[in-house]
């Protein structure tokens, strides 16, 4: 019998420091829009959750166009666990987009759980709103 190795994508040492913010943001795919949280920024790249997750075409996700606030950044898929991924910016953000990110974040973060709060309501009662 051999031993399985299990292969992480994940870097052991980051180049950028992480800003963790939990803002709604929309990912651009070949495949369409997806609602996704930013649970946490650098300059390199980004930790996303999907909000609907669907296994079959989250793994489809390769390259795509986070976009948030008025910003938005080209990356590629480097890890997948479930509805969490990791993306790699093709392009490092300036610093001023991290500043401005943090510096509007806690407004954005307080309208964003209104409106998860909305949309959970509305799925309790049966409603499934679309992306």
């Amino acid at each position: 019998m051999g031993t399985q190795h299990k292969e992480t994508t994940q870097p052991k040492e980051r180049d950028f420091l992480r800003l963790p913010l939990g803002v709604l943001g929309y990912l651009e795919t070949l495949e369409g829009r997806k609602r996704v949280e930013i649970v946490d920024l650098s300059q390199g790249g980004a930790h996303i959750l999907l909000l609907e997750h669907d296994e079959r075409a989250a793994s489809d996700i390769s390259d795509c166009f986070l976009k948030w606030l008025q910003f938005d950044a080209f990356g590629t898929v480097t890890w997948k666990d479930g509805p969490r991924m990791g993306l790699a910016f093709e392009q490092p953000l300036r610093p001023g987009v991290i500043k401005e990110t943090k510096k509007q974040a806690p407004i954005m973060v307080r309208r964003d759980f209104d409106e998860l709060r909305n949309v959970a309501k509305l799925w309790s009662n049966g409603v499934f709103p679309s992306t």
